[in-house]
């Protein structure tokens, strides 16, 4: 693991001299990184990652010979481990299909190029490329390690009115289950510290819910990390009653490709959402990449969404937006935060926080990057925690199907 001092040591792997080139040059314009080597195919890459053992790599999809998901098998990154890999891949539909399988086999992220016009896209792909070398560096350097988990006030009600606990698993391998506000008891449990050092502060309680019933409209806020996450955290919900909505931050021409590969993944129904049509039960909707929706009344009982341009926020497709417009629109709806950085959703949250709504947030530990995740449970707006896989059987229960 490197040290927050020394410069995150960076390897391109890339079959294009030009590309390579043009990597080389951005990564050494980027304050606290270095490039330590290139390679030219997935073959040498493999080799130059097992022999300089670099913190970053950035990795091209199509090459000859061994391809980018073709390294990623062979070095089989982890979570939070080096190296993390950034894929640069082509701005097409294959090859967002392929960057999609690429994240699965454990990149953290992806900066699209379009290849025939990549000379005049330098400075965007530059721009994009640094801020995914900043993710790494915030996973590297310990900047986005978690705090623990909030445990419960114990003074507060259930969260979930007339659902049933979950109940801790007995046996080791088994995911952790959620946290959840606690019975009335004579004294607040006290929180535990936060083990990172650069949190001293005890992290908030978990907010009760007042709100009751099984959700009308579940609303997903999701970023990086996000498409190696979704299946975990649907997969024990799906078919769900109510109907899903997923901001997912994503680039336009990879929305498309991420429902198609969610669909096949789940089985079950994955669309990308189009403007003004009615949302229905058991299926999920993925918010077209870059752009924005609201939530609104179609006609009594039918919720639809109105599509909306970018604006002016930073992350799109936006889930303040989102969140708020289902706690204006919806009459018990659900918001869920996934992992991501920054606090896209936590303003969102605080709407939903305000009709006493759920707002179930995926453990920070299990996150691919936490930000999204702490801002939630720092502001006291989670009314749960827990591993993706458990928010959605937590889920599943609310909408009265089993998980």
């Amino acid at each position: 693991m490197p040290t927050p001092s020394a410069p995150l040591r960076v390897l391109i792997i890339d079959d294009s001299a030009f590309m390579r080139a043009s990597l080389r040059h951005i990564v050494g314009h980027t304050p606290g990184f270095v490039v330590v080597g290139e390679a030219n195919d997935g073959l040498s890459g493999v080799e130059a990652i097992r022999n300089l053992r670099p913190d970053v790599v950035t990795l091209d999809l199509d090459m000859p010979g061994l391809d980018g998901i073709g390294v990623l098998k062979r070095v089989r990154p982890s979570p939070g481990a080096v190296p993390v890999v950034i894929m640069v891949s082509a701005f097409t539909t294959q090859g967002a299909a392929l960057t999609l399988s690429a994240l699965s086999a454990g990149a953290i992220d992806f900066v699209p190029k379009a290849s025939e016009h990549f000379k005049t896209d330098l400075a965007q792909v530059g721009e994009l490329l640094r801020s995914k070398l900043a993710v790494a560096a915030a996973i590297l350097t310990g900047r986005d390690r978690p705090p623990a988990r909030p445990r419960p006030d114990a003074e507060a009600p259930s969260p979930l009115p007339h659902t049933p606990p979950v109940v801790e698993p007995t046996h080791t391998d088994a995911p952790a289950p959620l946290s959840t506000a606690a019975p009335a008891a004579a004294a607040p449990a006290a929180l535990p510290r936060v083990a990172a050092q650069h949190h001293r502060v005890s992290t908030p309680p978990l907010r009760a819910v007042t709100m009751t019933g099984a959700p009308d409209l579940v609303t997903v806020a999701s970023s990086t990390g996000g498409p190696q996450t979704l299946p975990e955290f649907l997969r024990p919900l799906c078919p769900c009653p109510a109907p899903i909505v997923i901001a997912q931050h994503i680039p336009a021409v990879f929305s498309r490709s991420l429902a198609d590969s969610l669909a096949a993944t789940l089985g079950v129904t994955v669309v990308e959402a189009e403007d003004g049509k009615e949302l229905a039960a058991h299926t999920v909707y993925l918010l077209p990449g870059g752009r924005n929706a609201e939530v609104f009344r179609l006609r009594p009982g039918v919720l639809a969404l109105r599509l909306l341009d970018g604006g002016n926020a930073v992350y799109r497709p936006n889930a303040d937006i989102l969140f708020r417009s289902a706690a204006l629109t919806a009459r018990r709806p659900v918001g869920v935060i996934l992992t991501g950085m920054g606090s896209d959703g936590c303003e969102g949250a605080r709407a939903l926080a305000q009709r006493g709504a759920p707002v179930l947030v995926q453990d920070p530990a299990s996150a691919v990057i936490w930000g999204m995740p702490r801002s939630a449970i720092d502001a006291g707006l989670a009314s749960e925690v827990g591993e993706p896989a458990a928010l959605g059987r937590r889920l599943a229960l609310l909408a009265g199907r089993e998980g």
